[in-house]
Protein backbone atom coordinates (compact mmCIF):
# COMPACT_ATOMS: atom_id res chain seq x y z
CA UNK A 1 0.00 0.00 0.00
CA UNK A 2 1.40 3.41 -1.03
CA UNK A 3 2.79 6.01 1.80
CA UNK A 4 2.75 9.32 2.16
CA UNK A 5 6.26 11.18 2.24
CA UNK A 6 6.79 14.84 3.70
CA UNK A 7 9.79 16.49 3.36
CA UNK A 8 9.96 20.36 5.64
CA UNK A 9 12.69 22.97 5.33
CA UNK A 10 13.44 26.06 6.72
CA UNK A 11 16.06 28.55 7.60
CA UNK A 12 16.93 29.52 10.90
CA UNK A 13 17.58 33.31 11.61
CA UNK A 14 20.73 32.30 13.38
CA UNK A 15 22.16 29.50 14.22
CA UNK A 16 21.56 26.63 17.01
CA UNK A 17 24.53 27.49 19.09
CA UNK A 18 22.58 31.37 19.72
CA UNK A 19 20.33 31.88 22.78
CA UNK A 20 17.98 33.28 20.56
CA UNK A 21 16.74 29.65 19.65
CA UNK A 22 17.08 27.83 23.05
CA UNK A 23 13.24 27.89 23.27
CA UNK A 24 13.77 25.79 19.53
CA UNK A 25 16.05 23.61 20.90
CA UNK A 26 13.65 22.69 23.54
CA UNK A 27 10.95 22.04 21.55
CA UNK A 28 12.91 19.78 19.05
CA UNK A 29 12.48 16.31 21.10
CA UNK A 30 9.35 16.84 22.22
CA UNK A 31 7.72 17.45 18.68
CA UNK A 32 9.94 14.34 17.49
CA UNK A 33 8.75 12.24 20.21
CA UNK A 34 5.11 13.33 19.91
CA UNK A 35 5.68 12.31 15.86
CA UNK A 36 7.03 9.03 16.53
CA UNK A 37 3.71 8.23 18.73
CA UNK A 38 1.14 9.70 16.35
CA UNK A 39 -1.03 7.95 14.98
CA UNK A 40 -0.33 6.70 10.84
CA UNK A 41 3.28 7.87 11.42
CA UNK A 42 6.21 4.94 9.78
CA UNK A 43 9.67 6.48 10.67
CA UNK A 44 11.69 9.61 9.84
CA UNK A 45 15.04 9.84 8.13
CA UNK A 46 16.81 11.21 11.99
CA UNK A 47 15.80 7.71 13.07
CA UNK A 48 18.48 6.10 11.00
CA UNK A 49 21.46 8.02 12.46
CA UNK A 50 20.15 8.79 16.13
CA UNK A 51 24.09 10.33 16.93
CA UNK A 52 23.44 13.23 14.27
CA UNK A 53 20.31 14.26 16.02
CA UNK A 54 20.40 17.82 15.97
CA UNK A 55 23.59 17.99 14.66
CA UNK A 56 22.47 16.90 10.88
CA UNK A 57 25.15 18.72 8.23
CA UNK A 58 25.04 18.69 4.42
CA UNK A 59 26.93 15.43 3.11
CA UNK A 60 25.75 13.33 6.45
CA UNK A 61 24.63 10.01 5.17
CA UNK A 62 21.62 8.56 7.08
CA UNK A 63 21.82 5.09 5.12
CA UNK A 64 18.36 3.88 3.26
CA UNK A 65 17.40 7.72 3.87
CA UNK A 66 20.31 9.04 1.40
CA UNK A 67 22.86 12.06 1.89
CA UNK A 68 21.60 14.79 3.73
CA UNK A 69 21.34 17.82 1.09
CA UNK A 70 19.76 21.04 0.52
CA UNK A 71 17.59 22.70 -1.65
CA UNK A 72 18.45 25.35 -4.26
CA UNK A 73 16.80 27.64 -1.89
CA UNK A 74 19.86 27.17 0.90
CA UNK A 75 22.09 30.25 0.35
CA UNK A 76 25.93 29.68 -1.14
CA UNK A 77 27.76 31.48 1.72
CA UNK A 78 31.11 31.08 2.41
CA UNK A 79 29.98 28.59 5.05
CA UNK A 80 27.27 26.83 3.09
CA UNK A 81 26.51 24.88 6.10
CA UNK A 82 26.26 27.21 9.01
CA UNK A 83 23.94 25.82 11.05
CA UNK A 84 20.84 27.11 9.90
CA UNK A 85 19.33 24.37 7.90
CA UNK A 86 16.71 22.93 9.25
CA UNK A 87 15.04 19.76 6.81
CA UNK A 88 12.88 16.71 7.63
CA UNK A 89 12.03 13.68 5.95
CA UNK A 90 9.37 11.66 7.24
CA UNK A 91 7.37 8.53 6.18
CA UNK A 92 3.04 8.59 7.35
CA UNK A 93 0.21 6.06 6.77
CA UNK A 94 -1.66 9.17 4.81
CA UNK A 95 -2.16 12.25 3.69
CA UNK A 96 -4.43 12.97 7.15
CA UNK A 97 -2.11 11.25 9.54
CA UNK A 98 0.58 13.89 8.60
CA UNK A 99 -2.18 16.71 8.43
CA UNK A 100 -3.24 15.89 12.15
CA UNK A 101 0.24 15.39 13.77
CA UNK A 102 1.48 18.59 11.62
CA UNK A 103 -1.57 20.96 12.99
CA UNK A 104 -2.52 19.71 16.32
CA UNK A 105 -0.71 18.84 19.83
CA UNK A 106 3.02 20.57 20.58
CA UNK A 107 3.73 20.64 16.63
CA UNK A 108 0.93 22.99 16.42
CA UNK A 109 2.23 25.36 19.03
CA UNK A 110 5.25 25.13 17.79
CA UNK A 111 4.51 26.33 14.33
CA UNK A 112 2.90 29.78 15.96
CA UNK A 113 6.33 30.36 16.90
CA UNK A 114 7.94 29.65 13.64
CA UNK A 115 8.56 33.67 13.07
CA UNK A 116 10.28 34.16 16.18
CA UNK A 117 12.68 31.26 14.60
CA UNK A 118 13.07 31.37 11.39
CA UNK A 119 13.40 33.75 8.01
CA UNK A 120 10.78 34.44 6.36
CA UNK A 121 10.43 31.78 3.39
CA UNK A 122 9.83 32.37 -0.78
CA UNK A 123 9.65 28.88 -0.88
CA UNK A 124 7.01 26.33 0.35
CA UNK A 125 8.02 25.47 3.81
CA UNK A 126 6.99 21.29 3.04
CA UNK A 127 5.80 19.29 0.63
CA UNK A 128 4.14 15.85 0.49
CA UNK A 129 4.18 12.94 -2.61
CA UNK A 130 3.50 9.16 -2.77
CA UNK A 131 5.79 6.89 -2.51
CA UNK A 132 5.31 2.51 -3.05
CA UNK A 133 5.30 0.84 0.46
CA UNK A 134 8.84 -0.50 0.06
CA UNK A 135 10.84 2.85 -1.19
CA UNK A 136 12.20 4.92 1.24
CA UNK A 137 12.48 8.30 0.26
CA UNK A 138 15.76 10.29 0.05
CA UNK A 139 16.44 13.89 1.33
CA UNK A 140 17.67 14.44 -2.51
CA UNK A 141 14.00 13.50 -3.30
CA UNK A 142 12.28 15.76 -0.63
CA UNK A 143 14.80 19.35 -1.73
CA UNK A 144 13.82 18.11 -5.25
CA UNK A 145 10.48 17.96 -5.17
CA UNK A 146 10.14 20.94 -2.97
CA UNK A 147 12.02 22.96 -5.38
CA UNK A 148 9.69 21.43 -8.36
CA UNK A 149 6.37 22.39 -6.34
CA UNK A 150 8.03 25.68 -6.16
CA UNK A 151 8.25 25.65 -9.73
CA UNK A 152 5.09 24.21 -11.10
CA UNK A 153 3.01 24.63 -8.20
CA UNK A 154 0.90 21.18 -6.82
CA UNK A 155 0.95 18.13 -8.41
CA UNK A 156 0.51 14.66 -8.25
CA UNK A 157 4.77 14.18 -7.70
CA UNK A 158 4.75 17.21 -5.32
CA UNK A 159 2.16 18.69 -3.47
CA UNK A 160 0.52 20.40 0.18
CA UNK A 161 -2.31 19.88 2.58
CA UNK A 162 -4.52 22.35 0.43
CA UNK A 163 -4.22 20.89 -2.80
CA UNK A 164 -3.90 16.78 -2.35
CA UNK A 165 -3.55 14.03 -4.83
CA UNK A 166 -4.36 10.25 -4.04
CA UNK A 167 -2.23 7.62 -4.61
CA UNK A 168 -3.55 6.94 -8.19
CA UNK A 169 -2.55 10.73 -8.80
CA UNK A 170 -5.96 12.21 -9.15
CA UNK A 171 -6.74 15.58 -7.32
CA UNK A 172 -9.00 14.95 -4.04
CA UNK A 173 -10.86 17.46 -3.39
CA UNK A 174 -11.36 18.86 0.20
CA UNK A 175 -14.36 18.65 1.98
CA UNK A 176 -15.67 21.13 4.44
CA UNK A 177 -18.35 20.78 6.58
CA UNK A 178 -20.90 22.85 5.69
CA UNK A 179 -23.40 22.53 8.80
CA UNK A 180 -21.10 24.78 11.21
CA UNK A 181 -20.70 27.97 10.60
CA UNK A 182 -18.04 29.63 9.07
CA UNK A 183 -16.19 30.77 12.34
CA UNK A 184 -16.36 27.03 13.36
CA UNK A 185 -15.00 25.59 10.39
CA UNK A 186 -11.57 24.19 9.83
CA UNK A 187 -9.50 24.75 6.98
CA UNK A 188 -6.15 23.47 6.18
CA UNK A 189 -3.18 26.28 6.16
CA UNK A 190 0.06 25.68 4.60
CA UNK A 191 3.32 25.83 6.61
CA UNK A 192 4.30 28.86 5.52
CA UNK A 193 0.77 30.54 5.72
CA UNK A 194 0.27 30.13 8.96
CA UNK A 195 -1.86 27.60 10.81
Amino acid sequence: MPRIALYTFGILKSSHETDKLADFESAAPTVFNEAETAEGFIAHGSLARPDLYGKSKLGHDFGPWGMYVAPRFYPDNPQPDDGTMIATLSLWRDVESARKFVYAGFHRAALRRRSDWFRKPDWPGYVLWWVSDDHVPTWSEGANTLEALQDNGPTASGFDFKTRFDSRDRPVERIRDQAKPASARTYEVSLHEGG
